[in-house]
Parts: structure tokens; sequence; C-alpha cells
């Protein structure tokens, strides 16, 4: 995600505003016509960063093949899915009784 930033030539700390001002300086300079690959490589890197919703997801899955999309999905659930606890005999006498 940090190539993303670079390529636009800001700080982390970005925000959406300064995001967008940037990629419309950089476009300028970068025209398909003059330099493809570059202004291919900075809407890359405006599309994965050019609002909180699309930098949570660019965190999330960079790096990932993200294809399969409901795939991903899953592996995070699974990923984070929380073990069971094991409940001894004293917190169960704790417990509040139903009502």
């Amino acid at each position: 995600m940090l190539a993303h930033y670079l390529t636009l030539g800001l700080e982390e700390s970005a925000t959406d505003e300064q995001i967008r001002n940037r990629y419309l300086e950089r476009i300028k300079i970068h025209t398909p016509e003059t330099d493809a690959q570059r202004f291919q490589d900075i809407t890359q890197a405006y599309e994965a960063i050019k609002n909180r919703r699309a930098r949570i997801y660019s965190r999330i899955f960079t790096g990932r093949n993200t294809s399969d999309m409901e795939a991903a999905l899953l592996y995070l659930v699974r990923a984070g899915r929380p073990k069971p606890k094991l409940v001894g005999l004293q917190e169960l006498l704790r417990a509040p009784k139903p009502a």
C-alpha cells in the first residue's frame, strides 16, 4: 500500500482531498498520450487509496489473490474466529440464574 502513496508522492496521513488533488496534478503531467504506463500506475494508485473505504479494502487484500472475493472474505472470517472457552464449575455457579 505504501507504493500507492509513493506513486502519488504523498504521505500515508494524506486526506481524501489531498489525494484527489495530487492525482489530478499528476495525470495532467503524465497523460496517456505522453506516458501511458505512468498514467496507468497513477490511476491504479489513486483507485486503491481514493477514499477511506478503498484504503481499508487495499489494506485487507493487498498481497492476496482477490479474484475470488468470497473465498478471500471467508479466509478473513476463519482467521478471526474466536476459540471456544471452556467454562469451569466456579464460573457456572457464579452465573446469573435465568428469569
